[in-house]
């Protein structure tokens, strides 16, 4: 199957300056203008104060390995050439609990290790649409 064929996300409502800025290799996330916590995912209300102002604040693009697992099996087709390959949760430096789940890329999946230090990433789908992948630092 082509890569057009993999799953990519297609920006919905209210999350289309999330995608505009990978597309510049940029992470932003939405922070409340009330209280100041990041959230992810992009939503109308902040999930620690309820305020409905909100900015997409830059973020460093660093974190921490918080977990992970290996696919070894190809859910979707198109993934079949791709296996194994491994979807990390990390915890972004910018605040205690702000995770994003996403793949870890060029690394050994035994070389992984939980806190391990990680930098985002963007690689581009055949879509041309740019997605936040992580690498061990």
């Amino acid at each position: 199957m082509s890569e057009l064929s993999f799953p990519y996300p297609i920006p919905e409502y209210g999350t289309e300056p999330y995608w505009a800025a990978c597309n510049e290799e940029r992470l932003v996330m939405q922070r409340c203008q009330a209280c100041g916590k990041f959230r992810w995912h992009p939503a109308p209300l902040c999930i620690y104060c309820s305020h409905s102002g909100y900015d997409w604040a830059p973020l460093s693009g660093r974190g921490r390995v918080y977990t992970w697992t290996v696919i070894t099996h190809a859910v979707h087709p198109a993934a079949v050439a791709r296996v194994p390959y491994v979807v990390v949760e990390v915890e972004l430096d910018e605040q205690r609990d702000l995770r994003m789940v996403s793949n870890l890329v060029d690394c050994e999946a035994d070389a992984i290790q939980f806190d391990a230090p990680v930098r985002v990433a963007f690689e581009t789908h055949a879509s041309g649409q740019k997605l936040p992948v992580f690498r061990l630092t």
